[in-house]
């Protein structure tokens, strides 16, 4: 098996394209590494999601998939990589995103009807990747490392934090692991 890696625009539009791409070149299996805005309070930077499904508040998906579907992780990439990290002992979360592409619409009603509704955390791509994976008939799933938080009171923003950095590079690991075991 052949595997590539690499690094995809901000924005579901530009995601979107790079996968189109991707799946042109015949690329079957597609693992996000991502970063993502935790909406839960016990949520912390560094902390790592697994992506169970992504809310589509983005406008490229419903070009690919009528609004009302649902779009979710490959079961078995996501089932993979869950028993990989509790394997290696490493800390992690299992839950739906949020993807907007209105980043600076994040109203605090969406904020509370999402964090309320059990939302973990809010990224631009994830939803956009799984529509044009489930259109085009590939595998996808997603894991991402919180790289900020939202709250009520504000932003406190973490990109560049020790712990942001190590579990991304931890998450590419273990994603490449599971990718050469598939």
């Amino acid at each position: 098996m052949e595997i590539g890696v690499g690094r995809f625009w901000i924005g579901a539009p530009a995601a979107a394209f790079t996968l189109e791409e991707a799946i042109a070149c015949e690329a079957k299996t597609i693992f996000e590494v991502g970063v993502s805005g935790a909406l839960q309070t016990f949520l912390q930077p560094g902390d790592i999601i697994v992506v169970t499904e992504a809310i589509r508040d983005e406008g490229t998906s419903h070009h690919y998939l009528p609004t009302e579907v649902k779009v979710e992780a490959s079961a078995r990439l996501r089932d993979k990589l869950i028993e990989h990290l509790m394997d290696g002992k490493i800390r992690h979360f299992v839950g739906p995103v949020w993807s907007t592409d209105g980043v600076y619409r994040e109203t605090r009603s969406k904020f509370r009807r999402f964090r309320d509704g059990g939302v973990l955390a809010v990224d631009m791509e994830t939803s956009a990747i799984f529509t044009v994976a489930q259109y085009r008939n590939v595998e996808a799933a997603s894991v991402q490392v919180i790289s900020d938080v939202l709250t009520e009171n504000g932003w406190l923003q973490a990109f560049g934090h020790q712990s942001v950095r190590e579990n991304t590079e931890v998450l590419l690991k273990a994603v490449l692991e599971v990718l050469s075991k598939s």
